[in-house]
């Protein structure tokens, strides 16, 4: 098994503050049964990769062409972190919902983790419906998904959200148990109605950064798995407030995790950022040669390269990053044109 590196918005956020509004939809204060999916007629049919649930149905997809499809999905790490990891899952209806039973403790994933890694929902929880409309996924949770230690709340507030907005028609999501809308979490009363992706993921203050006054970069740095093979792990930081995010997201991917991470970062300290421009979809960063001190000084380390775009489009919403080194593209075949973010992250190979 091998985890692959991977190739290749702007947010204000509060450190614990989850304020968002909502509202109901599958029913009275119940214990919830499946919701009618729409006619066929009410049913997308050009979905672009057959991985996208449809806007206004219940979690539906068209039949499988194949056997297999790739899903991300979010765990922890052995250092805690929640980390997107791609897994190779049978093709069936109600993408979503399967995307989260693959979350579950003791669910279907158990045999598929990497060394060190371990599902984030309670054991037991169930899926019992999800409901995607105007941007927005609804979630129904059996009640087993309020059975967990308070320290785990935020990881599996960051995994949910996180794993239903890849999906490019979820912008939102709710959190209901048994039919019932949550509006507080049961262990720690973190307030939700609504989850998005400005919420950030594994959330931390940089130095000197004051609560209130903040802008939030998400940038990739690396864990090891063992002595030979690393994965990305997305880190939302809130730093000074700044009007440069694309600047700001790859002068913290420099400076590297805090004092005591088991993560690192592959870019040199030593690295500069020369220029930041954007013009419509394209980002462009020059850096100074420092980041081509990489085998023996002819080229970037793939992985830092990986981390910058990964980062740039996370942090920005650009769709496309070119990268240049004092004005030059890189040398790397990969890297010398415009590219754009990877649809699967850390990918399982066995």
């Amino acid at each position: 098994m091998k985890i692959r590196s991977i190739g290749q918005a702007t947010a204000v956020l509060g450190v614990s503050a989850m304020l968002l509004s909502g509202c109901g939809l599958f029913g009275p204060e119940k214990e919830a049964s499946s919701i009618d999916a729409p006619p066929q007629s009410e049913i997308a049919a050009d979905l672009p990769n057959a991985t996208t649930p449809v806007d206004g149905a219940l979690d539906k997809v068209e039949p499988a062409e194949t056997a297999t499809a790739e899903r991300t999905v979010y765990l922890q790490d052995a250092n805690g972190y929640v980390v997107p990891v791609s897994l190779t899952l049978p093709k069936e209806e109600g993408v979503a919902k399967q995307v989260l039973s693959y979350m579950v403790k003791g669910g279907p994933v158990e045999s598929m983790l990497p060394t060190g890694f371990s599902a984030v929902l309670p054991q037991g929880t169930e899926v019992k419906g999800i409901v995607i409309k105007n941007g927005v996924a609804t979630v129904d949770f059996s009640k087993e998904f309020k059975t967990y230690e308070q320290k785990d709340e935020k990881r599996i507030l960051d995994a949910v959200s996180r794993a239903l907005t890849e999906f490019t028609n979820v912008k939102t999501v709710q959190i209901w148990v048994n039919g019932t809308p949550l509006t507080e979490m049961p262990a720690g009363s973190t307030p939700i109605t609504q989850l998005d992706r400005g919420h950030g993921v594994n959330l931390e203050l940089a130095d000197g950064a004051v609560p209130g006054n903040t802008s939030a970069v998400t940038v990739f740095f690396q864990g090891q798995l063992d002595d030979t093979r690393t994965y990305f792990v997305p880190v939302t930081r809130l730093i000074p407030a700044t009007s440069d995010i694309a600047k700001a997201t790859v002068e913290e991917l420099i400076k590297g995790p805090k004092e005591g991470s088991q993560l690192f970062s592959s870019l040199l300290r030593t690295t500069r950022v020369l220029d930041v421009k954007q013009e419509k979809d394209l980002l462009t960063v020059n850096l100074s040669n420092d980041i081509l001190k990489y085998d023996e000084g002819k080229e970037a380390s793939p992985d830092a390269l990986e981390s910058l775009v990964l980062s740039l489009t996370e942090s920005t919403g650009a769709p496309k990053v070119q990268l240049l080194v004092e004005g030059k593209p890189l040398s790397n075949a990969d890297y010398s044109k415009p590219v754009s973010r990877p649809v699967q992250l850390n990918p399982l190979q066995y």
